[in-house]
């Protein structure tokens, strides 16, 4: 155990916090059999549902009306006795949804923003939060990332990150973790980003899927021989085009993971495993199919349930993802696994110099706004931005001149950017959301295929 895992140890021994706990859980419970996996799913999934009777308004009344009791939710199977929980319905009854016993939790608040375009204020549990954590932990583990390994991230950049605990700095300096920006990320800039690459000898590299891709392709035009042992993309879905070449470039595995602000890790790649494997020590994951039922396996739209949030229960959420769920591993795991992800696109946006920034921008921008519901950004010409907002009741000129300042600062001073204000944004045919068109832009090639 190297200095950061003692720190932490001792520190969350100090503040109750269960993380060490729950990494034990989940070294033990990946060599479970699928039988035991299940039984220990359902378990956790009816303390849930008996919680949310007792101390949840929202769900009480929901049963209450479909004349369910706690007992008739045995296991993951039975969910289907339960709506839908939407984004709208989140909005609307926060204040219900949040437990009646929330004052003897320790809790923590977040604004989701992830690449839905539709930020929202989900409360949780200290339990849940560490659940969630240990999860992606493991999950990094599985690629070969440990915990005391010096990692490279490549998000942000200069509109800023989320605030970090004391803890996650702390391990970012024992370890020697590298910090890139990647709004920053451009062609004058590149050469800086190899150089601090080279010096800082780490093997692997974490951050959006487009600016990763867009580093390899910075890297093959200006003949940089970078090499790592894994690269991890996360935020956007990871295009063939962006896998190949990530992969050929820095000839390493290429492990996509997934997740969602709302509940947290939710899948994780493994080298010897196709897709993404679920956590489902922590989450279930249901499937909508075609003909409108649902199944806890097959091909349509995710419907997620935390099992670790007692704050603010999240059940049968509807999150707008999609894809393919088997109810077996390739790898001889417990879990099931997402075969195929349809997540959501975001294309490059074009700068005035004619560079290319990862379209996750917006998500950073529009989280200083929250009283702008959802946006879209389409990028008309080189020069031409118009940005389609639904504003909430407290829009102001302030937002506004906000929005502007920031796009302007990162897309150049000769783009052009206009703000529409609209009162719904079309979701396309598709039915995947689409926050950043650029029609400059050749679309991408999405397969069907395992990313």
């Amino acid at each position: 155990m190297g200095l950061y895992s003692i720190t932490r140890s001792v520190r969350w021994w100090l503040n109750g916090f269960p993380g060490d706990a729950y990494a034990r859980l989940l070294a033990q419970s990946e060599h479970w059999s699928r039988e035991e996996m299940q039984v220990y799913r359902d378990g956790k999934l009816r303390r849930l549902i008996a919680h949310c009777y007792e101390n949840v308004r929202y769900y009480r009344d929901v049963m209450d009306r479909e004349k369910i009791k706690p007992n008739d939710i045995q296991s993951a199977a039975d969910l289907v006795k339960l709506p839908l929980l939407t984004k709208e319905t989140v909005r609307t009854h926060r204040n219900e949804l949040m437990a009646s016993n929330i004052s003897r939790m320790a809790i923590t608040w977040s604004k989701t923003g992830g690449t839905t375009g539709e930020p929202m204020r989900i409360c949780r549990n200290v339990e849940g939060g560490a659940w969630a954590s240990m999860c992606y932990e493991r999950g990094l583990r599985w690629g070969g990332l440990g915990l005391e390994t010096s990692r490279i991230k490549l998000f942000g950049g200069s509109l800023g990150i989320d605030k970090k605990s004391l803890m996650e700095r702390l391990g970012t300096r024992l370890r020697g973790d590298l910090f890139l920006p990647a709004f920053e990320l451009r062609a004058d800039t590149a050469p800086t980003y190899f150089n601090s690459i080279r010096q800082s000898n780490c093997r692997f590299l974490i951050g959006y899927a487009s600016a990763i891709y867009r580093l390899a392709k910075l890297a093959e035009e200006m003949n940089q021989t970078i090499r790592f042992d894994a690269v991890f993309p996360t935020a956007e879905l990871l295009l063939p085009e962006w896998e190949d070449t990530i992969r050929k470039v820095f000839a390493c595995h290429v492990l996509p993971y997934y997740g969602s602000g709302e509940v947290g890790s939710l899948g994780y790649s493994r080298p010897d495993s196709s897709g993404y494997v679920i956590p489902e020590e922590h989450a279930i994951i249901e499937v909508l199919q075609k003909d409108g039922s649902l199944q806890l396996s097959g091909d349509g739209g995710f419907v997620i349930t935390d099992l670790d949030n007692y704050a603010m229960p999240i059940i049968r959420y509807v999150n707008g993802d999609a894809g393919k769920v088997s109810d077996a591993c390739d790898s001889g795991l417990p879990f099931s696994r997402i075969e195929r992800l349809d997540g959501r696109y975001n294309s490059f946006l074009l700068t005035d110099s004619g560079d290319l920034i990862s379209g996750v921008i917006g998500t950073h921008i529009f989280r200083h706004v929250p009283s702008v519901r959802t946006y879209r950004i389409i990028q008309e010409t080189p020069l031409d931005v118009t940005i389609n907002i639904v504003p909430e009741a407290g829009y102001s000129t302030k937002d506004e001149n906000l929005i502007l300042d920031l796009f302007t600062k990162h897309l150049g001073r000769r783009a052009k950017i206009v703000i529409q204000k609209v009162a719904h944004i079309e979701t396309p045919p598709s039915g995947k959301s689409v926050f950043v068109i650029n029609k400059c832009l050749a679309p991408p090639v999405q397969r069907n295929s395992v990313l």
